[in-house]
């Protein structure tokens, strides 16, 4: 089996009420999963008895969630969510199939895994190997590392008798590289609308930057600084965020600081199978910013390792290719960030 995109989008911040809340728990995923059932239900019978949308194994199933030891940040289990969608790639055999009889392949899926014992992981969680029987085992890596799969289709095919193991199917779990890149396009597109829209709205006169209650701009990175005096304009923004290191010499931030355009920018309001945009959700971090701010905020995530290609669809009005001295700077800066 392969996976690819694992990672839900969680806010990076250490502080995030996602990681507070331990939504990423087993049972928390389990319930989030019943939550959504039960309003689809409801959309459709409001007066619905809830007892009868619950399964008759809802109680039993969720004890057993919740006393299973919590799953390391190692384990790529912990990385999988019931709301991405599980396809399958290969056929899978009889075997198999049997072990996830289900509606909801992806929700069947999880819980075998996390029934399941491990047998091989890397420390840098980029694979893992788990024992689902006596005679069926399932590796979880990224999709582009399938060769395997396909030399030991290969030998099944042409040596059978030679003593490797013999492969089961293949399933892909991810969310945004399952689409198209017409489907991809189009969310851009639609995205890039949305907030060129959201961006016409001006700064109330008088009014500082950042939270639109005036309770100042955040400054998101492994964890958030707040300015402690109101911002006004975009020179004193400047001022904030290269006050953000105890390791650079004035000379250090000068020359970054001299890089970045003087030409003032505007103000806006910003938030940090053909495919409708539903909603644009998670406003914790909005306000009045630079509008180069949300460029440099969208990719604040990316590393030389990435893999998934959301990053080559960001709405145009918001692209690096916009605001890029702005966006190389804060990359370097952003190494010595007493918040990075």
């Amino acid at each position: 089996m392969s996976s690819k995109n694992l990672t839900p989008s969680l806010d990076h911040s250490s502080k995030s009420r996602v990681r507070q809340v331990g939504y990423q728990t087993t049972a928390a995923k389990w319930n989030m999963a019943m939550y959504r059932k039960l309003g689809v239900a409801l959309r459709k019978d409001p007066e619905a008895d809830l007892i009868d949308l619950l399964s008759s194994t809802y109680s039993k199933q969720l004890r057993s969630y919740k006393s299973r030891k919590t799953i390391g940040n190692k384990d790529l289990r912990s990385r999988l969510a019931t709301t991405n969608p599980c396809t399958v790639i290969y056929e899978l055999s009889a075997e198999v199939q049997d072990l996830l009889r289900s509606s909801n392949l992806s929700e069947a899926l999880i819980k075998l895994l996390h029934q399941s014992d491990i047998l091989y992981g890397t420390n840098c969680a980029t694979s893992m190997v788990l024992k689902i029987s006596t005679t069926i085992a399932v590796k979880i890596t990224h999709a582009e590392a399938i060769t395997e799969y396909h030399s030991l289709s290969h030998l099944q095919e042409h040596l059978p008798t030679f003593p490797a193991p013999r492969p089961h199917g293949l399933l892909r779990f991810c969310g945004m590289a399952q689409l198209d890149e017409t489907q991809k396009a189009a969310i851009s597109s639609q995205l890039d609308a949305l907030f060129s829209e959201l961006r016409s709205l001006p700064l109330s006169d008088g009014a500082p930057l950042g939270d639109i209650q005036g309770k100042g701009c955040k400054d998101i990175r492994r964890d958030i600084r707040i300015n402690s005096n109101p911002i006004w304009d975009e020179e004193t923004f400047r001022d904030f965020i290269f006050t953000g290191s105890k390791m650079a010499s004035p000379v250090y931030i000068r020359l970054l600081r001299d890089l970045m355009p003087t030409s003032s920018t505007k103000l806006n309001m910003g938030h940090d199978k053909t495919c409708k945009v539903a909603a644009v959700i998670d406003w914790e971090a909005s306000g009045f910013y630079p509008e180069y701010w949300e460029s440099v905020k969208m990719t604040n995530n990316l590393t030389p390792r990435d893999r998934n290609d959301w990053y080559m669809y960001l709405p145009a009005s918001l692209s690096l290719r916009q605001y890029p001295i702005q966006w190389l700077v804060d990359r370097v800066w952003d190494q010595i960030m007493v918040n990075s």
